[in-house]
Formats: C-alpha cells, structure tokens, sequence
C-alpha cells in the first residue's frame, strides 16, 4: 500500500536513486516545484519499480519509475481519480505505451503539445500593456474556474495569484471597466513560460487573444531567450494564432490519461 512522504530527505533521496537508475519515469519535476509539497506525496515501491501519487484536491498526479525492462504492476483501490502524464517525443511516442495503462483502467484524456519561439529583434505591441491588480484577483481565478480543466491546467491558488499578480506576470484586456481577457506569465531561468490565458466569450474572436500574447513577448523580451507554451492539441485556433505569432512546436507532446474511481 501507499505510505507518506514525511521527510524531505526521503523524497529526494528516492528520486536520485530511480534517475540514476536511468529508469523509465515521468517524474520531471524540479525540487522548487516538489519541495514545497513534498509531505503531499504517497509512495509505493516494488520490486523493478516504485510509484508516487501526489494528493491534490479533487485528484492525485501519478508519477512512476519503472526499470527498462519492468512492467507496471496493478494499482490498489483509492478515493480520488488518478491523472498520469507523460511528456515524450512525438516521434517516439510514451513508454509504457498508452495501451499499457489501457489494461491497468486508465483512458485518453487529452494530448497537449509544446510550442517554442526564440526570442526576435523587432518585437512590438500595439499597445501598452496593463497588469491586473489585487482587486481583480477573484475575476481571474473565476475565469481560470470556467475555462480550464482541472486536471493538467496548472491552476494557482488565490495566494500563488495574488504573487503573479505582485510581481506583475498577469497581463489584462480591458475595454473601460470591463476584463475582456488575461494572460498569466512566468519564468523558468531564461525561459518565459505562458502558464494561462482565456478570453471572455463575449470578447472572442476580435483578437483579444493575439494582442495579450504579442504584450507578453514584447514583456520579456529583454530577459528572456525564448518563450514557450503548452497547447491542446483540440485547440486548432489557437495553434493557428501561435504559429502565426512565431510559435512552432519543438516535438513534445504530453498524452494525459485517466483512471477513475
């Protein structure tokens, strides 16, 4: 059965020992994302293998290690649906394959893909950009609510956006009043990372969207060497707007898949 990860010392511990194993794995996680929940983890070894769910509200993420040859071993009843994503080259696909945690329950759920653009000379906005301030945090986190699934969206809490927000990652579109849109940024080293954007139903299709993207760059493109995204691959509008911004995909691709209670 699952048992808690109450020492920091253990976790990492167990992760440099499967990585340097070179085991199969989609625990990519850097120790400034896992640290700060690290007593949220369960884990489960076995024998050529150990699995680690980390607990969240409505969920838990599934990360395993497997060695090379190791097949993944059946999981124990729990109360909250498991949502496992594996980030690989598309060229390559995920291993284990998707037919694999087909037999265990697991189904298709999503395919996001990783789109890329180094940073260009001559970048420009039509407009000045404006920050959402902290009296527009609940706005926002409602729009997050209505327009991204739970799962892999990455959602912040209301402390988390409230920090975006101080360090003035959130871009807005406002038409007098009224919050048409927002995209919320961040940075990883040299990378600026597009973490969410959604636009007002009422807004679209008038280039809300193109115009917060084009202030995000012109944002960072003084720091950043490059910008990077994630974008379902469902979403063929909104590939359309990247692609034509500069955007390509780099080759990764992340299936996301499901079991449920």
């Amino acid at each position: 059965m699952f048992k808690k990860i109450t020492d920091k010392k253990e976790l990492d511990a167990l992760i440099v020992a499967w990585h340097s194993r070179h085991a199969k794995t989609n625990f990519f996680l850097t120790e400034e994302e896992y640290l700060p929940v690290f007593k949220q983890f369960q884990v489960l070894r076995f024998d050529q293998g150990c699995y680690l769910l980390l607990e969240k509200d409505t969920h838990f993420m599934f990360y395993f290690f497997l060695e090379k040859a190791a097949q993944p071993i059946a999981l124990p009843p729990l109360q909250k649906p498991l949502v496992l994503e594996q980030v690989c080259l598309e060229r390559k696909g995920q291993e284990p394959k998707a037919s694999v945690w087909e037999a265990m329950g697991f189904v298709p759920y999503l395919i996001r893909k990783r789109l890329m653009m180094p940073m260009q000379t001559g970048v420009s906005a039509s407009s000045a950009p404006q920050f959402a301030t902290v009296a527009q945090a609940d706005e926002i986190l409602q729009m997050m609510q209505e327009n991204f699934e739970p799962y892999t969206s990455a959602l912040p809490t209301k402390q988390e956006l409230l920090a975006s927000i101080a360090n003035q990652e959130i871009l807005t579109a406002m038409q007098e009043d009224q919050m048409l849109g927002f995209l919320r940024f961040g940075a990883k080293k040299k990378v600026s990372v597009l973490w969410q954007i959604a636009v007002k139903a009422e807004a679209r299709e008038r280039g809300v969207g193109r115009m917060l993207t084009k202030q995000w760059i012109w944002q960072v493109k003084d720091t950043a060497l490059r910008c990077e995204l994630w974008v379902r691959e469902d979403n063929p509008s909104a590939q359309r707007m990247y692609e034509i911004l500069g955007f390509l995909p780099d080759g990764r691709i992340a299936p996301v898949m499901i079991k449920n209670i």
